[in-house]
């Protein structure tokens, strides 16, 4: 089956990747982490895209794919570092 290389089936398959990746994550109890305790779902839940951008670009030749992936990741990642404050405890 041969997969259209389309660059907002990109932006879809890397906000879904992300929105998945990060409900797993949610399962997870992160405040007995510390510094990073707010950031730390939401950056790792960056993962998968990253490695959808790789496979897509290099592996399945899917160039207006990888390029959505990699618009998801990298916008969202910047949102994260600018939106959610992270809380120092003493």
């Amino acid at each position: 089956m041969k997969i259209k290389d389309s660059f907002w089936l990109g932006l879809l398959i890397g906000a879904a990747s992300f929105g998945l990746f990060f409900l797993l994550l949610s399962l997870i109890n992160w405040e007995s982490l510390g510094v990073f305790a707010k950031r730390a779902p939401y950056l790792l839940a960056f993962i998968p895209g990253v490695v959808l951008f790789r496979m897509m670009l290099v592996k399945w030749n899917l160039d207006k794919m990888g390029r959505g992936v990699l618009a998801v990741t990298i916008v969202g990642m910047l949102l994260v570092f600018f939106l959610v404050k992270s809380v120092v405890t003493p």
